[in-house]
């Protein structure tokens, strides 16, 4: 039982760092939460791993476009990011810290890189040979705006709620486990380490985590509880402050930049308190997997 718990913590935390942070809990029944922002797919010779862009727009004509993101991918994930950022009049972007009045330098993103939760991330991205994001999106652009809270706040929100990261991974596997006990199913471990030993390290850690990443919601929903998260619906309304300041200076075609997991809740915002309507949704793969299968056709073929 111990064994299993230590894995379901590295399986739910690995997921956790490769979307930090995720969506607060939407209830079923709401429209405006039937809608995917990160999807996994798969066929018999390779795999991939997917987060969208989606836009609004209300009735002054104002347009928003919501961009996920992963924290750890490709490098053209990331590439073809930056260049996407270049159309917006303001891009909104997550990063709890730093001085959200003074313009990003490379020491501020040097210096956040040695936080707890972003060392855990490039751990992670390093097993399944991925980049990570600060390494090369253009944090420096003159259009981006820092559209979070500062580490000062977060904290003091997060102890005036008895919230931290461990607490919270602890309350999602509980979560996950009730649901499990409840659909009588069980997610099969044996299977998960056959995988990394057919398909080889980097590319069946890649296949075993994005197969899980169906189970995200019951997961987040359970880190968040009824009254959302600092870590996730506090954040989603300070950024959504931000963009009303810059819709107020006149800035008509604005990005949110900000972890996958975190858009239905964005999306649910901007519909219901913002009276925006949802236009358009595309795909930009984070994750390209080459499954064993494919290499062996290859191999056969020639």
């Amino acid at each position: 039982m111990l064994y299993k718990k230590v894995l379901h913590w590295l399986l739910i935390s690995s997921i956790l760092s490769c979307v930090l942070f995720s969506e607060e809990k939407v209830n079923k029944e709401d429209k405006s939460a039937n809608i995917d922002f990160i999807r996994f797919n798969e066929t018999e010779f390779n795999a991939s791993l997917e987060t969208a862009s989606a836009k609004y727009i209300n009735d002054d004509g104002v347009e928003v476009e919501l961009i996920g993101a992963v924290h750890i991918a490709d490098k053209k994930y990331y590439q073809d990011l930056n260049t996407q950022f270049e159309k917006y009049d303001s891009l909104l972007y997550e990063m709890v810290g730093g001085d959200p009045d003074k313009p990003l330098t490379k020491e501020d993103l040097a210096a956040n890189k040695k936080n707890p939760m972003r060392f855990f991330q490039l751990l992670i991205g390093g097993m399944m040979k991925l980049d990570f994001q600060l390494d090369h999106i253009d944090y420096t652009a003159k259009n981006f705006v820092h559209a979070d809270m500062t580490m000062e706040t977060f904290q003091k929100r997060q102890k005036a709620k008895g919230e931290n990261l461990f607490s919270l991974i602890e309350k999602s596997i509980e979560a996950q486990e009730n649901a499990e006990s409840q659909n009588k199913k069980q997610f099969n471990f044996a299977s998960m380490f056959k995988l990394l030993n057919d398909e080889g390290g980097p590319n069946g850690m890649k296949l075993a985590l994005g197969r899980q990443f169906h189970e995200i919601e019951s997961m987040i929903g359970g880190m968040e509880g009824p009254d959302g998260s600092v870590i996730v619906a506090e954040r989603n309304i300070t950024a959504l402050k931000v963009m009303e300041k810059e819709i107020k200076k006149g800035k008509k075609n604005l990005g949110i930049f900000y972890g996958a997991a975190h858009l239905p809740d964005f999306d649910k915002r901007l519909i219901e308190e913002y009276g925006f309507k949802r236009t358009k949704k595309t795909w930009n793969p984070a994750w390209k997997i080459q499954k064993a299968a494919a290499k062996k056709a290859l191999k056969e073929s020639i």
